[in-house]
This record gives structure tokens, sequence and C-alpha cells, in this order.
């Protein structure tokens, strides 16, 4: 009787060393085998290939977004304004990323002791208290994080609209060279070869501040846990403290803040400078409406002799 010897042959592209598959998990095992089916004196025979596997390849890449929708108003001389940007692992395995700053040399004005953090509890805001101050970043594969950028405004007379813009940069400890196809062998998850993506492994984004005009209102908010560990149950106390920028009025103030998500308010926590107000739409200035509290300070008013500051505090419960 005849035999039949299916043999089937993988084609490699030039320069190609292994699958690549950006939305498959590095280190994936790809498996794959043919079959042939046939017929000798009208009995059905059926054979198959010899199975080969392929490891894919890691895929480096990092895309970097500045988050805050318009320039972040400052004064001169502030101290501790944040710029909030969003960085994104884009590649298909975990990676760390260094974290860089730099000045864009067009700036009017370039601010001092810039700092970089990230945000350690996944609320978005930036808390000096609880953001851990870092200049590495390890997330998994389609991960993100937010990071901020915090730094002092020179105390010069820089003039109204004089902006500042301030680069964050993500780079792959693994690749990272900014061209794209670049390889580096047995560098990525579990030893597969690894290679810069699109963005060639590294991406910065821009973010300003701007100077603005004489008069303005500033909101510092920071927060303040029970405990030195935060974790389910920790109580969290959040003070915004609220202040004129220049002399002059500024009517209908209003401060909103939403409840961070993953945390629940605590009732009847609300104050304003140490007294407390309800939760409920009443006589009071504040209220919580299950999602935000809400305080209405009316006409603020600062002169040289009379300065303008209140305190907001409320507290919420880590779920």
């Amino acid at each position: 009787m005849r035999r039949i010897v299916c043999t089937v042959l993988l084609w490699m592209a030039a320069g190609m060393t292994a699958l690549l598959a950006k939305g498959v998990l590095a280190g994936t095992e790809i498996s794959n085998f043919a079959t042939v089916s046939y017929q000798i004196d009208g009995v059905s025979y059926s054979t198959t290939s010899n199975t080969l596997s392929d490891r894919v390849d890691q895929i480096i890449d990092v895309n970097v977004v500045w988050n805050d929708a318009s320039p972040v108003i400052v004064e001169n001389g502030d101290i501790g304004k944040v710029l909030t940007f969003k960085v994104t692992n884009t590649g298909n395995g975990e990676d760390t990323f260094t974290l860089l700053y730099s000045a864009d040399a067009a700036s009017d004005f370039a601010v001092t002791d810039p700092k970089i953090y990230i945000d350690t509890n996944n609320n978005g805001v930036f808390d000096p208290s609880i953001d851990n101050e870092a200049y590495s970043l390890t997330l998994a594969a389609d991960a993100s994080s937010a990071v901020f950028l915090v730094a002092d405004i020179p105390a010069d007379s820089y003039p109204s609209g004089s902006v500042s813009g301030n680069l964050l940069e993500a780079k792959s400890t693994i690749g990272g060279s900014g061209t794209p196809g670049t390889v580096y062998p047995d560098a990525g998850v579990d030893g597969v070869t690894a290679v810069d993506g699109m963005n060639g492994g590294v991406d910065k984004q821009l973010g300003t501040y701007e100077i603005g005009s004489e008069l303005g209102v500033s909101l510092t908010k920071s927060a303040t846990p029970e405990s030195a560990e935060v974790a389910t149950g920790t109580l969290i106390q959040y003070d915004i403290a609220v202040a004129l920028q220049g002399n002059g009025s500024v009517e209908n103030l209003v401060v909103t803040d939403p409840i961070p998500s993953g945390t629940t308010y605590v009732a009847g926590s609300l104050k304003l400078d140490g007294v407390a107000l309800t939760d409920a739409e009443d006589s009071d200035e504040g209220r919580f409406d299950g999602n935000a509290v809400e305080v209405k300070l009316g006409t603020a008013t600062q002169t040289d002799t009379l300065p303008f500051g209140r305190m907001i505090t409320f507290e919420v419960r880590i779920e």
C-alpha cells in the first residue's frame, strides 16, 4: 500500500526571530499542526503534521497622556502645584518604566523643585500624605496609572498669561531605544525576545502651567489617614484650604469635591472652619448630594490688611 507523508513548513519573514502578537501576553506558547485527509482505494485516511510551538515575543511600548483639561492656573510664588498625567503600558508584558522630568525650552518661565509622584491609592487625585515620590513605575500589560508632577512656581513677577511647559517621559527599562523594531534577545518576560513597539518603548507628553490674572482662587487639598497603614476600613480626613490670590472680590464661590471611588462618605463629617455643617440642602453653607460634598462660600473679599481663607474638612472611609 502506498504511504503519503504530510510535511508542513513554517516560513519566517526575514529578521523575525519568533512569533509577534501584541494582543497576546508575552511568553504565551502558540502551538499549531496541520491535518490532511485522503483516500486510497475508497478507504479514508488522515495524517497530522509535526507540532510547531512558538512563544510570543514581548512588545515593549508605553503611552503618556497629560490629563489636565487645560493649563493649570498658578500665581507667582505658588508652592506644590500639580500637573496630572496618565501612563499606560501598551505592550503585551509587564514592564518597569523610568520616569523623567524635563523643562520645555520654549517656556516663559521654569518651575523649581519638580518632583514626580505615583498615584498610590489609584484615586486620580494627588494626596501628598499618601502618594509616593517615585521615578519608576511597574505596570502589567494594558495597565495604567496616574502620575503627578509637583513643582513650585518662582516668586518673580511674571505677567498674566506666562506659560511654563513641562515634559514627563516614561521609558522602558527593558528597551526604550526610541526606534521601533529594536530587538533585545532573551530580555523579555520569561526570557523571550523583547522588541520596541510603535513608540520605540518610550513616550513623553507636555503639561503646562499658566500665570493667571491678578485675582483668583486657589484650592489646596490634603489627606490625613487615621493610621500609617491605609487599607479597607481606614478613615481618611480631607482638608481643603480655600484662598484668594490677589486683592479684590469674587462672587458665587462654590467648592465641590466628588467622593473618591472606592471610598464612602462619613455622614455628618462635613465642616467649615471647624464648625459642623449638615449634609442636607438647608440654610447652612454645605451639603452632601450622595456623590460629592458642596460648600457655598458666597462673596469672598481680600485686602492687604484682611486676607481671605476658609478651611473645608470631611471624612471618607475606604471600602
